[in-house]
């Protein structure tokens, strides 16, 4: 890019991110969902008066979004709409956007990490992690239904696990967060018992309280550190399942070992990652690993970092790495998915 190139794309960013900020009001506040659920174009007034908002606040945040050509307004009436062909993308895909409240907390605390006499690193306890984990629940509920059922289950289809799931077998969710997806699998699959294992306490109370909301009897959650599962756990579990949680973790070699002690020796462990490459120059020019790049530096490493050996991985330590992370942890990588592409993230199935 030469200079002028160079200053409207940085220029953009700057855009892109108030946009942002003004996606996740809308989903906060329940602006799209009373967008997306207009039958016929609305006005502000409308709109507000369906939120009990103030009207001058809702047309400003209309005004952002008709600018950023997310939702249209008629010039003669002044009504508003969002496009039919829209609506699904936004219902499912705006979640994302309030994390940018969430990692705004931290960023005075992240400032001192960066610091040589600073803290290592920021865990998820307290104040931040309790806003961190209401906002992680709300974006996996949103998007949870459609990557078990569209992107996992196919890829485990592919290995003969989806019938052994059916058939009824013993399940590890290793660091299963709020429990949207150990949730998931339990509703598809009634015969098979789940255990949903983390060290966060208000995880674990969200968990629960997914769990009696869908009334199910065949998932328990429990309070574990990754590295150090009970020995009673020995080659106890045919599946185990860990989902965004390695990069996070401070020692996930040793999770992994931990992983192989209370995996049978006929299960199957499946891996998903973040899928980008571990040489940050083959990211060059990728803004999706821009993305995760900026997350990590706010959530994943300081999570990473905040207990010894400080490993301090990174939510794109890649995966090339990660491949040779799991061979050095003694796992077989089925050849027919070893490495498949989940939109920006990578699925990895192993065996003993």
């Amino acid at each position: 890019m030469d200079k002028a190139e160079f200053g409207k794309y940085f220029t953009n960013i700057f855009q892109d991110g108030f946009i942002m900020l003004s996606i996740g009001l809308g989903h906060d506040l329940g602006l799209f969902k009373v967008m997306c659920e207009a039958k016929e174009p609305i006005s502000s007034k409308e709109v507000a008066k369906k939120l009990d908002f103030k009207e001058r606040y809702t047309r400003e945040w209309l005004s952002t979004m008709v600018a950023a050509s997310i939702i249209k307004q008629d010039r003669d009436s002044n009504l508003y709409k969002v496009p039919e062909q829209y609506k699904e993308i936004i219902m499912t895909n705006m979640g994302f956007a309030p994390a940018l409240f969430s990692v705004g907390m931290r960023a005075k605390a992240v400032k001192e990490t960066f610091k040589k006499d600073g803290p290592y690193g920021i865990n998820f306890n307290g104040e931040e992690g309790a806003d961190f984990f209401q906002w992680f629940d709300g974006y996996r509920t949103l998007i949870c239904d459609e990557t078990v059922d569209k992107k996992i289950l196919p890829l485990l289809d592919q290995q003969g696990a989806v019938s052994k799931l059916k058939s009824g077998i013993k399940v590890l969710d290793l660091g299963c967060g709020t429990g949207n997806y150990v949730t998931a699998f339990a509703q598809r699959f009634p015969k098979s018992t789940f255990i949903g294992l983390d060290y966060s306490e208000v995880s674990l109370k969200r968990c629960n309280e997914s769990k009696q909301e869908k009334a199910l009897t065949n998932v328990t959650f429990t309070k574990c550190d990754a590295h150090n599962l009970p020995d009673e756990w020995a080659e106890s579990f045919d599946y185990v399942f860990v989902y965004d949680v390695l990069h996070d973790l401070p020692n996930p070699h040793k999770a992994l070992g931990q992983i192989y002690k209370v995996l049978k020796k006929d299960g199957f462990f499946s891996l998903i990652e973040i899928g980008f490459h571990s040489n940050p120059v083959d990211n060059a020019d990728d803004k999706g690993a821009a993305l995760y790049y900026g997350v990590s530096t706010f959530i994943c490493l300081q999570s990473s970092m905040s207990e010894e050996p400080h490993i301090g991985y990174g939510a794109c330590w890649g995966k090339e790495n990660i491949e040779k992370a799991l061979l050095d942890a003694n796992f077989k990588i089925n050849a027919k998915s070893s490495l498949i592409d989940i939109d920006k993230e990578a699925f990895f199935f192993c065996t003993k």
